[in-house]
């Protein structure tokens, strides 16, 4: 699939010109921060260069050269563009975290990566750091906001710095970031990803799968700038082709993203299925908010369900277009404007990358309705260049690397979501994806959401058992259990139908958004071993 296009990628393509390019109109707008306060912020794309050209100054006095890393822990707000490209335009790499990160998290990355630099943008995050000064090597420390004593105050620095610099040359191989991501059997790897990714974003997020984007375009993406979405989507599609980006800096609350929505005239959102899922239960929503300016909603990074996407169709109008992929790749599948929406399904294969859903014993791909792990062929520009300080070869089998994530393709070739590889239930003889179970346990109508697992069972070697948080006005009960049981059973396989049901007020979660399934794994272990 992957093998027929031509990528062409140009040697000293990096990601600063980009930006350079879009500067060139001086009166361009790239970013839009409304603040919780009421407070609106803009910046040009010439602002932008303009500021993390002094930057760069700055991060060369303190001797950040080709190569050398800078730790960036900011929210949402322009100093998270200009400290990124800041540290790219002297040739540096960012290396960018959650604001939610706290002293172990800091330190493992600082005693991994080795930075030169940190820049943060709260209190908080600098008291954190403070906390653990006596245990890492980093010397310079640099704070958004406040005076603070032993930090460098970043405005004004940069306001003091030459905006001339001697631009450093960057080719498309060199290191653009290192995006932490966490593992299932040890610490957060840091995933090396070089300026050329950004060329295939281009290709394949903005030109493929966003499609419809334009320059003249307002999008919102959700994520917060410590997570690899920001490459993807706030920087790779975004100013990759010269739109605009909002934020908000307030937290989440399914009422207020409506308003945003309406209030900004949003083109293009780009959102969690988490968020989604909220806003789904709002009551009279499509009276209350107008939505017209939205050409579209994205979503990546956990599966969309059926609720979700046709939700907003009836409701608004709108498609929720899914996109499958890892820090590690690009958008490997997808739903793009030109393919029928399958609700549940991921979309299909994106034909620029090379991909296949195979056994991962054998490394052979599995015939349609089979299910497999997604891989992607090794060596295809898209992936990822390794993890920092790390020679893992246990992600690829063969010729593949192995997401670790199972799914199985049908006739139409759309490819279903069946969860991790380590998620996957056996139950007498039966392998139960528990995305296929918790997707009809969701369409119950006094379910918001729910996970399933496998729990130990002497009989059946392993039964289906489902946590699950209930909408506001229903009551756990014997009876209740039993009605979405016999729902379940309807709609799917009778093997499939959960068993146990337990209700919880919520379930555990990553700082990502992503169900904790081996936490729960641990915690029915724990009961059914007593």
């Amino acid at each position: 699939m992957g093998k027929g296009f031509n990528w062409s990628i140009p040697e000293n393509y990096n990601f600063v010109d980009v930006l350079r390019r879009w500067a060139e109109d001086r009166s361009k707008l790239s970013v839009i921060v409304e603040h919780v306060d009421g407070r609106v912020e803009k910046a040009t794309y010439w602002e932008i260069l303009d500021n993390a050209a002094r930057l760069g100054n700055v991060f060369r006095s303190l001797g950040v050269f080709k190569g050398d890393r800078v730790l960036i822990l900011l929210p949402r707000g322009i100093e998270a563009y200009v400290a990124r490209f800041g540290a790219w335009i002297v040739g540096g790499v960012a290396v960018p975290g959650t604001v939610m990160l706290r002293r172990w998290d800091i330190e493992y990355r600082i005693r991994d990566c080795e930075p030169k630099v940190i820049v943060v943008g709260d209190p908080v995050t600098a008291g954190e750091v403070d906390a653990i000064r006596d245990k890492i090597s980093l010397k310079h420390f640099i704070i958004v906001g406040e005076d603070r004593k032993g930090w460098i105050n970043f405005w004004d620095v940069v306001k003091s710095a030459s905006r001339k610099i001697e631009p450093e040359e960057i080719k498309a191989n060199d290191i653009l970031t290192i995006n932490y991501t966490s593992g299932t059997t040890g610490p957060p790897k840091g995933v090396i990803r070089t300026h050329d990714w950004m060329y295939c974003i281009l290709k394949i997020h903005a030109e493929y799968w966003w499609r419809d984007v334009k320059s003249s375009d307002l999008c919102w993406v959700t994520a917060e700038p410590g997570w690899a979405k920001w490459e993807y989507a706030v920087l790779g599609v975004v100013f990759n082709v010269g739109a605009t980006n909002f934020h908000y800096t307030g937290r989440f609350n399914p009422e207020m993203w409506f308003n945003l929505l309406d209030k900004w005239r949003i083109n293009i959102a780009k959102m969690t299925a988490t968020e989604l899922r909220a806003m789904c239960i709002v009551s009279d929503a499509d009276k209350k908010y107008d939505l017209s300016s939205l050409k579209f909603i994205l979503s990546a990074g956990e599966p969309v369900t059926p609720k979700i996407v046709e939700f907003f169709k009836e409701k608004f109008g709108v498609d929720v277009r899914e996109g499958y992929g890892q820090t590690e790749t690009c958008i490997t599948a997808c739903v793009p404007s030109d393919i029928k929406i399958k609700p549940g399904s991921m979309g299909k294969l994106v034909p620029m990358v090379d991909a296949a859903i195979i056994n991962p014993e054998t490394g052979l791909p599995v015939r349609v309705g089979e299910v497999g792990v997604i891989a992607i062929r090794r060596g295809h520009p898209t992936l990822f260049k390794g993890y920092w300080g790390r020679h893992e070869e246990k992600c690829y089998i063969g010729e593949w690397y192995l997401t670790g994530d199972m799914a199985r393709m049908d006739e139409e070739g759309y490819v279903w979501f069946e969860g991790r590889s380590d998620d996957v239930i056996k139950s007498s003889g039966y392998r139960i994806g528990p995305f296929e179970v918790e997707n009809i346990i969701n369409s119950h109508p006094a379910v918001l959401e729910s996970a399933v697992i496998a729990s130990p069972d002497p009989l059946r070697g392993a039964i289906v058992k489902a946590y699950v948080v209930l909408k506001p006005g229903y009551k756990p009960s014997e009876e209740l259990i039993r009605d979405i049981q016999d729902y379940c059973k309807k709609i799917a396989a009778p093997y499939k139908y959960p068993r146990e049901i337990e209700f919880i007020d919520e379930l555990p979660k990553t700082i990502s958004g992503k169900i904790k399934r081996f936490e729960l794994r641990r915690r029915e272990l724990e009961r059914k071993s007593k």
